[in-house]
């Protein structure tokens, strides 16, 4: 019996690591690709539909499939706000997520192009 338990801890254990590392994993992916896009020159000029779905494209390419609600993109002058939050799934049953860790990557650009 004390087997049994130590073996059902070391499972829960282990799985609670993959989880973490899913979620680490996740968070880093969706963190560059919004870095990447807000980095690029003239990121200021474009509409916001444009950023969103530059956005929703990178992190489609790194693994994290997010919907277009998951983003939001706002304009304040030349200063463009990029939103994303999503839920990660832990602990799913009969295909419905019991357990989500939720996540946001907030980001601005500088609102100045570097090639001037």
């Amino acid at each position: 019996m004390k087997l049994l338990f130590w073996g059902l801890v070391i499972v829960g254990l282990g799985y609670a690591a993959y989880s973490g590392m899913i979620v680490a994993w996740s968070w880093i992916a969706v963190n560059n690709a919004v870095d990447e896009v807000l980095s690029k020159d003239g990121v200021e000029a474009l509409p916001e539909k444009e950023i969103r779905a530059r956005v929703l494209t990178s992190t489609s390419e790194a693994g994290v499939p997010l919907n277009e609600r998951d983003v939001s993109v706002t304009r304040d002058n030349r200063l463009v706000r990029v939103e994303v939050v999503w839920t990660i799934p832990v602990i799913v049953v009969r295909g419905e997520a019991l357990v989500e860790v939720p996540l946001a990557v907030r980001r601005a650009s500088t609102g100045m192009s570097l090639t001037r």
